[in-house]
């Protein structure tokens, strides 16, 4: 059984296949291994959540639905690393840096159901996109 941070065969993941540079201001680190062992309440309401995940007009950008409340504007890429920045209009994160929209993309993508751009530059994203 796979779980949302089960390994995955090189041959199971398409890498991604578009980069961007910069993502809107305030954007954040994240982890979400430690999200989910620290966080597990915030991790485990976005895996039985009810979503509606929306494109936006830029490989990052996403427009998220949880539990049928309003939509949120969603930013999250991943480092070549493999660790990941993202950014939510939600208040959650505002007051605390990780909220269920953007586990919910994280988790998507664990499952294979949505791709991540990769993010090519090292520093966090200081200008307002």
């Amino acid at each position: 059984m796979k779980t949302a941070e089960s390994p995955t065969t090189t041959s199971e993941c398409s890498p991604p296949n578009q980069w961007i540079s910069r993502q809107p201001s305030g954007t954040r680190e994240l982890d979400f291994k430690e999200v989910r062992q620290r966080r597990s309440a915030t991790w485990n309401a976005a895996l039985d959540a009810s979503v509606d995940v929306t494109k936006g007009g830029r490989p990052d950008l996403f427009l998220v639905s949880v539990d049928d409340d309003c939509p949120v504007n969603c930013s999250l890429a991943e480092h070549p690393n493999g660790t990941h920045t993202g950014w939510c209009s939600c208040e959650v994160f505002q007051a605390t840096t990780v909220c269920p929209h953007l586990c919910v993309l994280r988790q998507h993508t664990a499952f294979g159901d949505l791709d991540l751009p990769e993010r090519t530059s090292d520093s966090q994203s200081s200008s307002a996109v």
